[in-house]
């Protein structure tokens, strides 16, 4: 197992309102990205909120083996964190944060995802996309409303249908992955996808095997497209026995 974790203000953003934070024992991994919104520094305060209060409680439960459950309550705990800060402190008021979270035990990957912070999965030199943005754009496009070139140019792509914080409950999507020797998992805010293609971040994969270094060279490339956004990145390299990237 490798991991390696990094985050960008970008070149036009005056705050990073990202934050993400890993959590290793020898039973499970658990990595976590949140991307937030709001003004006056919000959008700071309800994502380190909310990864602070997902990694406490997964710690503080940690002896529990049903890690699906825990990691769930783990994110409407979370919101709960969040809204009621945002209802009780009128320089938070509307804060929110995406959240992208993924708990990983033996060979099993659980995704949890609220928002349009991804989870992609790199396996023999394909990126697929695991998690499913809760955003206008996906949804328009989900229901044939508008064509995948409409959606590139399309006004509203940054408007999210889903958030952590904004109201008092939240619906959580899970995943499941098995992994298999060599998986990579790449987690990330939009501040990413939202300059890169798909191709883009496979070939800058395929060009490096060092994680830091990848992420840098992703983070990189953003920035050299517009850096309009910040940009947060977690690399999981999945290692079975004898494995040799």
């Amino acid at each position: 197992m490798k991991y390696a974790s990094n985050t960008d203000i970008g070149l036009v953003r005056k705050l990073n309102e990202d934050y993400h934070m890993n959590y290793m024992t020898d039973d499970f991994s658990l990595l976590v990205v949140c991307d937030g919104m709001g003004g006056h520094k919000a959008g700071e305060v309800a994502s380190k909120k909310a990864v602070e209060t997902v990694v406490n409680f997964v710690k503080e439960n940690e002896n529990e083996k049903d890690y699906e459950r825990i990691l769930t309550e783990a994110i409407e705990l979370a919101n709960d964190e969040v809204f009621n800060d945002s209802e009780n402190n009128s320089e938070h008021r509307n804060m929110g944060t995406t959240i992208v979270a993924c708990l990983i035990h033996d060979d099993n990957a659980i995704v949890a995802n609220v928002g349009d912070s991804r989870l992609y999965l790199y396996r023999d030199e394909e990126l697929k996309q695991i998690t499913v943005d809760h955003s206008l754009v996906n949804d328009l496009l989900s229901s044939g409303t508008i064509t995948e070139e409409e959606a590139v140019d399309f006004a509203q792509k940054n408007v999210i249908t889903r958030s952590l914080g904004i109201q008092d409950n939240v619906d959580v999507d899970i995943f499941n992955i098995k992994l298999v020797n060599g998986d990579l998992i790449l987690m990330c805010t939009d501040g990413l996808t939202s300059q890169l293609e798909n191709e883009d971040i496979v070939d800058i994969i395929k060009e490096e095997s060092d994680l830091d270094q990848i992420i840098k060279n992703l983070i990189d490339e953003a920035n050299d497209i517009e850096g309009i956004d910040n940009v947060t990145i977690t690399l999981y390299l999945f290692e079975g026995e004898n494995y040799d990237r």
